[in-house]
């Protein structure tokens, strides 16, 4: 897919994908899974912009959708960009669909149908070109998209809790046709983390995205220290 969507960071996503491990299934009522927010979104310690996010709750599904405005520096300009994910999931969190659209310096846009074996993905640019793939896929893959940040809230009520340590589960990165796994474990809290909330890590062996959530599971604040990425939720 060439250059579709890719930005200053997405490398480090990408990195989320380059291990081979067991899925492991949470199961929770869908009831108290809904929230909606802002992440203000920084690189390097300069802010590149915000993330609008929600997450609705109905009866056997889950969508996930965000607006985000970002603003990247390369070669002495500024690059604008405009991203609108909407992901779909049942009950289970097993994805369903997946649309993904991006204005701005880059402009394309994805499809996915999830329902189907093989997965199918559809990958259009402004031109009028596409490119239509096919995935083997585990059936509750997680999606974590580039320049994505309220997905990861979806990897963390996935993480049972009451079992604790390391838990896998299938990955895939829509933008960049990588399918993986990723670990996600308990962390020990940190000096000048959030008041209120709990550490998670999102481990591979090449990177680590570290996640802060409160006590109802809701998404805080992302770091990935290896390229300077920080998101923090607006109070």
């Amino acid at each position: 897919m060439g250059q579709l969507g890719k930005m200053a960071w997405a490398a480090a996503l990408l990195a989320l994908c380059t291990v081979t491990l067991q899925a492991r299934q949470k199961k929770r009522s869908t009831a108290a899974l809904n929230d909606e927010g802002t992440f203000h979104i920084t690189l390097a310690g300069s802010t590149i912009g915000d993330e609008k996010f929600e997450i609705r709750s109905s009866v056997g599904q889950i969508e996930a959708r965000s607006q985000s405005d970002l603003q990247l520096p390369k070669d002495g300009k500024t690059l604008n960009f405009k991203t609108r994910p909407d992901l779909v999931l049942d009950s289970s969190f097993n994805p369903l669909s997946y649309r993904w659209s991006q204005t701005g310096a880059q402009s394309s846009r994805l499809e996915a149908n999830f329902l189907t074996q093989p997965a199918q993905v559809v990958y259009r640019t402004v031109s009028g070109e596409s490119d239509q793939r096919e995935f083997s896929l585990s059936r509750d893959v997680a999606i974590l998209d580039d320049n994505v940040i309220h997905q990861y809230e979806l990897v963390v009520w996935r993480y049972d809790r009451g079992n604790g340590g390391a838990q896998t589960f299938p990955a895939f990165i829509p933008q960049e046709a990588v399918p993986g796994e990723i670990t996600v474990q308990a962390a020990p809290d940190e000096p000048g983390q959030p008041p209120g909330t709990r550490h998670l890590v999102v481990v591979t062996d090449q990177a680590r995205i570290d996640l802060w959530v409160d006590r109802q599971e809701r998404l805080q604040k992302v770091t990935i220290a290896s390229v300077g990425l920080e998101a923090v939720r607006d109070k």
